[in-house]
């Protein structure tokens, strides 16, 4: 029955094609400021596959919501200034807490963390050339994070492939924003760009002498042409940058990503292995996510499936599938309904939930429990 009543709301959506608004006001610029932002909510039905008490929950999450400032000063022929000031506001109205699992090779213990009603998002300062490349200096995404992001048919929303791509068992390890990164961005060279990053944070909070300083370092490499969209990502931590790596054995991930965009339609498929240095890990583990879209005129079909292998643990079954259906209508270049239907399969040991990263929007189960949702939304940027 829930999944006949998630795919009618899907056709009740697409039948907003009789309706349209008006374009609004292009975004306000003051000099060379230019001021920007993202309203992004959802009311989500949750059914959370518990066996026993609440089996179900109804909630507003702000998926990403966000406001920014930005701009470029020239400086010469070849030389700027760039600089971004972004926060993340849980549009809610409240403080939430979201489960978060904490895994490892000891514990597979579940803890809590606040999410705050404003947060600091990509902000930073630098210097760009043209012929030389960026760099910049602040809090941002590492290249890990954004290289496949592109391919992600359901981002900021309860179906974002984060639940399962840089993430075991509920902990988005390598989705990572980190502060304290000094981060290089070449130009591009026949469609090809390459980002490094070097992750400092540790280093700021560290003990003088200390052997044990947290690290990270994060690159990619996208080629973008026409149609089709390349990116493959490497990224390692060591000794507590997140939670998987307090051992002090280096935690790795890479990634690759592909994208191919013919007429209306968008096919996108991301390929993720990460890698524990301790034995018997549970986080050693490979994971696979493919998108498919279709654009109907105002209207957008999706379609993704994820699956998250287990890990090297013996006697432990701990990988999970997702499966997300939803469409999109536009009614202007800036803001869009939706409405998606997505279910996580979870195995016996499993912890994997919805919506991770997503202020406000995060929902992880116990063990072997299959959550669900339905989730219908309204996203407008400025």
């Amino acid at each position: 029955m829930k999944k006949v009543l998630a795919a009618l709301v899907v056709v009740a959506v697409s039948s907003f094609g009789s309706m349209a608004f008006a374009e609004g006001e292009a975004p306000v610029v003051k000099g060379n400021i230019e001021i920007y932002g993202a309203a992004k909510l959802s009311f989500d039905t949750i059914d959370t596959g518990a066996s026993r008490g609440d089996t179900s929950l109804s909630k507003i999450s702000s998926n990403s919501s966000r406001v920014g400032f930005k701009g470029v000063e020239a400086l010469s022929d070849d030389l700027s200034a760039v600089y971004q000031l972004e926060l993340g506001v849980n549009m809610d109205g409240t403080t939430t807490t979201v489960a978060t699992s904490v895994t490892n090779t000891t514990t597979g213990a579940v803890g809590t963390t606040s999410v705050n009603s404003i947060s600091l998002r990509n902000t930073y300062v630098g210097l760009k050339s043209k012929a030389m490349g960026m760099v910049i200096l602040g809090t941002h995404d590492t290249p890990y994070k954004s290289a496949t992001g592109q391919f992600d048919a359901f981002a900021d929303s309860m179906g974002d492939y984060n639940a399962i791509i840089g993430n075991v068992n509920g902990a988005a390890n390598f989705d990572l924003r980190p502060k304290d990164v000094i981060a290089y961005v070449s130009p591009s060279l026949g469609g090809v760009t390459i980002t490094i990053f070097d992750v400092l944070t540790g280093s700021e909070t560290a003990a003088t002498g200390a052997k044990s300083t947290p690290t990270a370092y994060s690159a990619s490499v996208a080629y973008a042409g026409g149609p089709l969209n390349i990116a493959l990502a490497y990224e390692t931590h060591k000794n507590g940058i997140a939670t998987w790596d307090v051992m002090g054995t280096p935690v790795t991930g890479t990634k690759l990503g592909a994208g191919y965009t013919i007429g209306g339609t968008k096919i996108g498929l991301v390929y993720e292995s990460l890698k524990d240095d301790a034995p018997n890990s549970l986080i050693t583990r490979n994971a696979m996510y493919l998108a498919v879209s279709q654009k109907l005129g105002n209207e957008t079909i999706k379609l993704a499936y994820g699956n998250a292998a287990k890990g090297e643990k013996a006697n432990t079954d701990n990988g999970a599938t997702m499966m997300v259906v939803g469409a999109d209508h536009s009614f202007s270049k800036r803001t869009t309904a939706y409405v998606l239907y997505a279910a996580m399969n979870n195995n016996k040991a499993a912890t994997y939930g919805l919506g991770q990263s997503g202020a406000g929007g995060a929902f992880v189960p116990a063990a072997g429990e299959d959550p669900s949702v339905i989730s219908f939304g309204v996203n407008h940027s400025f």
